[in-house]
């Protein structure tokens, strides 16, 4: 069986318009690997695919939640091998589209399958953030596991709290863990990662985030808090909703808004770069070369058909 071709890497580098271009000359499917596409009404600010592009491929894993409902990287890993193995039985190509470094790494080596979640742990930690905050829980991690500290943010609770919850009940840090608690893919994968330039990069995000604003993705934020979803939900930890809902508050005005959204992007595509660079055997193209983009869109029509 041929590898399943992984189209991943930083944000604001055009992979759905790559495999969008790619389905014209060959029958695929696109399965998104994005944490956050997954959600209704959230369309603008998580760089959905448009109609036209939802229109001419056809999409998996594309607003099947609601805003409240919840997602993860194991979710993620038993619905991509249930549609790729699908895909492939109506002879069609599966292609697997998304910037989430977490979701693509479990994807290609495989799940986790650690000790359950400990509501009582989780509350205590919950105790600990609204004591001193996030970065006390960070600060500890950092210690206990340092490796996967460098490749979260330090604001990423969700995530720091699983690896702590982690090591509480096994003993062992989530690096560690990983290793021997570890359910093996079904399928075997090319991770060919879209990057470019550093400062070519934060040009395209600066520019899109102004263009986001300007299609309408304050109204889009206001619109969900209107339906009664809240800033604390998962949902809401895609970048920008919670700090356009804290514009609604009046905490920031729409210049600072702009700014802190531009800067948190930026973060984001330096963490996904990090997060890829603990990764081995992927293929990195450079979106600004269109010689490159044109032989990988020729080695992936000869090679996957």
């Amino acid at each position: 069986m041929k590898n399943i071709p992984i189209i991943t890497g930083v944000t604001a580098t055009g992979k759905t318009a790559f495999v969008t271009k790619l389905s014209e000359r060959i029958p695929v499917e696109i399965i998104n690997a994005d944490a956050f596409q997954v959600y209704k009404y959230m369309d603008i600010g998580t760089a959905k695919p448009s109609k036209k592009e939802l229109a001419k491929v056809k999409h998996h894993l594309i607003d099947i939640l609601y805003p409240d409902e919840h997602y993860s990287a194991g979710i993620f890993f038993q619905k991509a091998q249930e549609l790729i193995a699908d895909i492939l039985n109506r002879e069609k190509i599966p292609v697997i589209i998304g910037g989430t470094g977490l979701y693509v790494e479990t994807l290609a080596k495989g799940i986790f399958n650690g000790p359950a979640k400990d509501t009582k742990l989780r509350e205590e930690y919950q105790k600990e953030i609204e004591k001193n905050g996030v970065n006390s829980l960070y600060k500890r991690l950092a210690q206990i596991d340092p490796e996967y500290a460098a490749r979260i943010s330090t604001n990423d609770k969700n995530r720091i709290i699983r690896a702590l919850e982690v090591y509480d009940l096994s003993g062992l840090n989530f690096t560690k863990s990983h290793e021997l608690f570890h359910q093996p893919p079904k399928f075997k994968y090319d991770v060919f990662v879209f990057t470019t330039e550093r400062s070519v990069l934060y040009e395209r995000i600066n520019t899109r985030v102004e263009e986001m604003f300007g299609r309408g993705w304050a109204e889009e934020v206001k619109k969900l808090l209107e339906m009664g979803y809240a800033p604390d939900m998962q949902s809401f930890s895609a970048i920008g909703y919670r700090e356009t809902a804290r514009y609604f508050d009046g905490e920031m005005t729409f210049g600072e808004l702009l700014k802190t959204i531009k800067k948190r992007t930026r973060n984001f595509a330096k963490r996904q770069l990090t997060w890829f660079r603990h990764m081995r055997d992927l293929k990195y193209i450079d979106v600004m070369d269109r010689l490159a983009l044109k032989e990988l869109e020729d080695y992936i029509g000869e090679n996957y058909q």
